[in-house]
């Protein structure tokens, strides 16, 4: 299959989400929610937007978070990502930051952020960096995220914006196999909404499962797939007609 991000709905909606952070007024706060379950596509469409931010012009910062993760690593990570080397003590990295993201206008992506939720010390200091600059900072997670960091009335009242990655509906199915597919391999609506039900709209499952029909179709010669000619071939681990 071919490798490309596909502008579904989820997508879409991050895609306005960041762009109302971006254009918001003076006495709108800027911090962004992205969350959902997993498997859904979150990773896979923050990484195309800091992709085209950065071909636009832009220098986003993106950090993932870790179970083992402090404010300390959180920083030297994002200190990283400027190309500079950790300081100690602390202080001196959320300056230097913060003297960054101010001169060069950078947001900040915080990846798999329901590892450091939990941590006041490190939600403070990504508090901090936002209040010291008022550069969009979007918070990335699982479907818990919105209601754990609703515990931390400071941070939760900064957060303007917020996309929550819904299931794949047969709409985007369609346009998962329109982009991706090889263009000698066309899969039939009936198999198209078998693999969204079957995969209860999970974005990665449903690319799984077309990248198995399109190998086996070429393999085959087969420049059609409908649901009687799959037959009960399996499409998912443990999933079977």
């Amino acid at each position: 299959m071919k490798h490309k991000t596909v502008e579904v709905k989820n997508v879409l909606r991050t895609q306005a989400m960041f762009e109302n952070l971006q254009s918001r007024s003076m006495i709108t706060p800027g911090i962004g929610l992205i969350h959902g379950p997993s498997g859904f596509g979150k990773t896979t469409t923050v990484t195309y937007m800091f992709n085209e931010l950065t071909l636009s012009g832009h220098q986003p910062l993106y950090v993932r978070c870790y179970a083992t993760d402090t404010a300390s690593s959180i920083l030297a990570r994002i200190m990283n990502e400027m190309g500079a080397d950790p300081m100690f003590p602390l202080r001196k990295m959320v300056d230097y930051i913060i003297r960054n993201m101010n001169e060069k206008g950078l947001a900040l992506f915080v990846d798999e952020a329901d590892h450091i939720v939990g941590q006041a010390k490190t939600m403070e200091t990504i508090r901090d960096l936002y209040d010291s600059t008022e550069q969009p900072v979007v918070l990335i997670g699982m479907e818990e995220i919105a209601r754990r960091i609703s515990h931390r009335k400071q941070l939760f009242n900064r957060i303007s914006e917020w996309v929550e990655f819904k299931a794949a509906d047969i709409e985007d199915v369609n346009l998962f196999a329109i982009e991706l597919l090889d263009e000698r391999v066309k899969v039939a609506e009936d198999l198209l909404e078998y693999i969204r039900s079957k995969s209860a709209g999970e974005v990665r499952r449903i690319l799984i499962a077309l990248e198995k029909i399109e190998r086996a179709a070429l393999a085959s010669d087969e420049d059609y797939v409908d649901l009687h000619s799959w037959g009960d071939r399996p499409l998912f681990l443990s999933h079977r007609r």
